[in-house]
């Protein structure tokens, strides 16, 4: 029987970037996943700030911003129009990719985006991911298996999969994890559902919707001048979204059906891109998907003691914000030093229940976020006249832009993006303080259960190359003494680097001479002396007090 530390169910974003995390810290997994690892079809768009900075933590940022998509000068703008070859109503500048790298040459010492947003399609980053988890010695790839159970015992799991020609296999495992979507088959073994909003039909943003990859050259040869990222179409027949995928032919639209086309054909796919257009072009429709919009729904429970979830397997959006995925990337950044943790003795008893008692209420939180967004989609006044030019038709699209200039939030949203905070779990040492909670605003703080406050070092350095795969205590006074740490990292064999940084700005921003930053750079604790007390600091952060 083979045997491996974690098996992953589902080879999606998610699922990949657990097998990453997990090899980051030496801990085998094996991926299991009905497909055959293509990753030839658009989807989600945005690679947050967040997810960017795990991209970092895992050595890969600078390969996956050089991919295949937009061009490095190509806008990120986000334009209202009547049609593609009709009025323009609002537009919302954003900076190219170039801009956005240019920017960091002249960044602050405590700028908190060593990231940038990412506008590339997940199509492409998939396929590069693909392609390097399959070059990481400690991860395994099942594709074309479909997981069909799984028996748990007091040490494991025993899980049975299955080839596409029917042949059995039997993998034994400390740990399973579900990482397979929405439908996820191993959250119904376990009987878990959903709670939270269904959607509701409106105009935009919720009910049916369809996804269509489209090849259009005519749309920048012929129809637009001024480029953009995003176009929203806005007229009285249709509501559609249509995303530069590569910045020439390639490119995907979400639109809303109509109740008699709930299962559209191609036919109705091109009357609906045509509608958007504003006139007939030659375009290749390459693909489409009829989903929902509308979604706040968070699993019951994320798992139990060897059996765990993460991604759309535990929280399903609606896709407005791009909180999706990343959401889900977040997850399992938290859950994949826990796991590691365990597996290798150095993690105590009470580690894996923080995962979702932490990352359970960012998940209402961010679903939250999400549907307020969508709701305001479908509340932009289409007047009658709207695609006129004419006197009628500028008051409807000044009525229109008054209220679209104010969606800028929807595709920054740095709080939801940086501000997750685990104030309550049982292996910080939160200090009782208030922390400021904006989905559009991020305040640094080095409270712990906080994201690790970012800094400058120099050079284009960042403070967060400067730590370790596992845990970083940060020294912030010259010639501190860490030893106490260093020996009961030691005793208790858990990796832990020692950072130095002698720079006033940082020390000001930290508000501390030492800070315990956890392997997904939150801070478990701060102080500006732990000698005494660091043995139950290091015990708490990895489980085993609380």
């Amino acid at each position: 029987m083979k045997s491996v530390d974690v098996v992953i169910v589902g080879g999606g974003p998610v699922g990949m970037h657990l097998a990453m995390n997990l090899e980051a810290l030496g801990v085998r997994s094996m991926i299991v996943d009905r497909s055959g690892g293509s990753r030839d079809y658009p989807r989600g768009n945005t690679h947050n700030c967040r997810t960017m900075e795990h991209f970092r933590r895992l050595g890969i940022s600078k390969q996956v911003r050089q991919l295949r998509g937009l061009p490095a000068d190509h806008p990120t703008d986000v334009v209202y129009k009547t049609a593609l070859n009709g009025l323009e109503i609002c537009r919302l500048p954003m900076p190219s990719e170039a801009q956005k790298q240019e920017g960091l040459r002249h960044a602050a010492v405590t700028d908190q985006v060593p990231e940038p947003i990412l506008r590339c399609n997940q199509m492409y980053v998939e396929k590069f991911v693909f392609d390097h988890v399959h070059a990481l010695p400690a991860v395994e790839c099942r594709w074309e298996h479909e997981f069909e159970d799984f028996e748990e015992r007091p040490d494991g799991v025993t899980v049975s999969i299955a080839d596409s020609q029917g042949r059995r296999e039997t993998v034994d495992c400390r740990f399973l994890v579900g990482c397979d979507g929405g439908a996820s088959i191993v959250r119904r073994k376990l009987g878990i559902g959903y709670s939270g909003r269904r959607p509701e039909e409106r105009a935009y943003a919720s009910g049916a919707m369809a996804s269509t990859y489209i090849k259009a050259p005519g749309i920048y040869e012929r129809l637009v001048r001024r480029k953009a990222w995003q176009y929203w179409v806005i007229n009285e027949n249709v509501r559609a979204n249509v995303v530069s995928l590569d910045g020439g032919t390639h490119f995907l639209m979400n639109t809303k059906l109509r109740s008699e086309d709930t299962n559209p054909d191609v036919a109705a796919i091109s009357r609906y891109f045509m509608q958007a257009v504003g006139e007939r072009i030659d375009a290749q429709f390459i693909s489409h998907t009829p989903w929902t919009a509308g979604q706040a729904l968070v699993a019951d429970s994320y798992g139990r003691q060897r059996v765990l979830l993460a991604g759309d397997a535990v929280h399903l959006f609606t896709p407005t914000g791009g909180f999706g995925m990343n959401t889900g990337v977040d997850d399992v950044a938290n859950l994949g030093w826990k796991l590691a943790a365990t597996v290798q003795g150095w993690g105590g008893p009470r580690l894996l229940a923080s995962y979702e008692q932490e990352r359970r209420p960012i998940a209402f939180r961010n679903t939250a976020a999400a549907k307020r967004m969508s709701l305001t989609n479908g509340e932009v006044p289409v007047g009658a006249h709207i695609s006129e030019d004419s006197a009628a038709g500028e008051r409807d699209r000044a009525a229109a832009a008054a209220m679209l200039s104010g969606f800028g939030d929807q595709f920054a949203s740095l709080g939801v993006q940086l501000g997750a905070h685990y104030s309550d779990s049982p292996i910080v040492r939160h200090s009782g303080g208030r922390i400021a909670d904006d989905p559009n605003e991020y305040v640094p703080t080095s409270d712990p259960g906080g994201r690790a406050p970012h800094a400058f070092l120099g050079n284009g350095v960042s403070l967060y190359d400067l730590f370790g795969k596992g845990f970083t205590l940060l020294c912030l006074k010259p010639g501190a003494d860490v030893s106490a740490f260093r020996q009961a990292a030691a005793a208790r064999r858990m990796p832990l680097a020692v950072a130095n940084v002698d720079l006033r700005e940082v020390r000001d921003l930290y508000a501390c001479d030492l800070a315990l930053v956890r392997p997904d750079h939150h801070v478990a604790w701060r102080g500006d002396d732990a000698a005494g007390d660091a043995d139950a600091v290091l015990a708490q952060a990895t489980g085993w007090l609380g």
